[in-house]
């Protein structure tokens, strides 16, 4: 789903996700940095993708390639529907090198005018089991422009009815995004996630988030649960700051051999203040897809 704005990327973390959007690069990584990886992807809006299968001697490689590719019943960015019930397909490609991963991912609506393109870099920093992940994502919706939905014009506001909710969209935006997490517990990802959009301002948007990672049968089959609150300082809502959504879901991730892996999802977002005002309601989608990590 999909960065999409300022808060995480994946190649830093071995992708995961049942939920989003966009963001640094899904790369391969070790096993247990897959669970921190999701929650960077999540952060940053990325499209929620299945956790890469990884030959024996990816370990020992500085670099990585991943790529995705799926279906998402509706494209749901911080809580906001962005394409209704026709929902987009969905492509990542990652490269990770060491540290440092270059993420590009693409949203086109199925049955609607949707389309996005998110390019993102990111670094990862490792103090013991502490992750710090800055990056910078470029989130460009031409169909922002064209004013072909919904969420169409350079520059669209959408009025609540009354004076004190809007939410506003660019065609372009520039992320600065930072995640802060701990791989200290036993399958469970803890992290706090902070994006800024240069082009809105305010346009801040901060996630507080659980991410799992549960083993069920070998290397085989995995689930990935996650829960997350969602806080506005401008992005989604220009007048007001404070609780922006709940989020919670789970996927499912099937390897079929060492390199490829298939994964589906089911995700809730319940609208809380900040999303009520712009009259967003409480939103379920799935997700589906197939990814190659090597």
């Amino acid at each position: 789903m999909k960065i999409t704005s300022l808060l995480l990327l994946a190649s830093l973390l071995a992708t995961t996700s049942a939920s989003w959007s966009h963001g640094p690069a899904h790369a391969a990584r070790p096993a247990e940095r897959a669970t921190e990886r999701a929650a960077v992807n999540e952060a940053l809006g990325l499209q929620e993708t299945a956790i890469p299968v990884e030959s024996a001697n990816s370990a020992d490689r500085w670099w990585g390639v991943n790529v995705t590719t799926g279906w998402e019943s509706r494209h749901v960015h911080y809580g906001v529907d962005e394409t209704g019930p026709d929902g987009a397909y969905v492509n990542e490609v990652g490269i990770q090198l060491g540290d440092f991963s270059v993420n590009v991912w693409n949203g086109i609506g199925t049955g609607n005018t949707f389309s996005e393109w998110d390019f993102t870099v990111a670094y990862n920093i490792d103090l013991g089991p502490v992750f710090i992940v800055p990056g910078y994502n470029f989130r460009y919706v031409p169909s922002y422009a064209v004013g072909g939905d919904d969420h169409g014009g350079e520059e669209h506001a959408e009025e609540s009815g009354d004076d004190h909710g809007s939410h506003v969209h660019n065609t372009y935006g520039n992320e600065l995004f930072i995640a802060v997490g701990t791989t200290l517990i036993p399958y469970v990802v803890p992290s706090a996630n902070l994006i800024w959009d240069l082009n809105n301002n305010p346009g801040g948007f901060m996630e507080l988030r659980l991410d799992g990672d549960v083993p069920v049968y070998e290397d085989i089959v995995s689930i990935q649960p996650y829960a997350l609150l969602g806080l506005n300082f401008g992005y989604n809502n220009s007048y007001y700051s404070g609780w922006n959504n709940f989020q919670f879901g789970a996927q499912a991730t099937y390897a079929l051999n060492e390199y490829f892996s298939v994964f589906a999802g089911v995700n809730y977002s319940v609208a809380l203040e900040a999303l009520q005002q712009i009259d967003q309601d409480n939103v379920v989608w799935a997700n589906v897809g197939l990814s190659f990590a090597y």
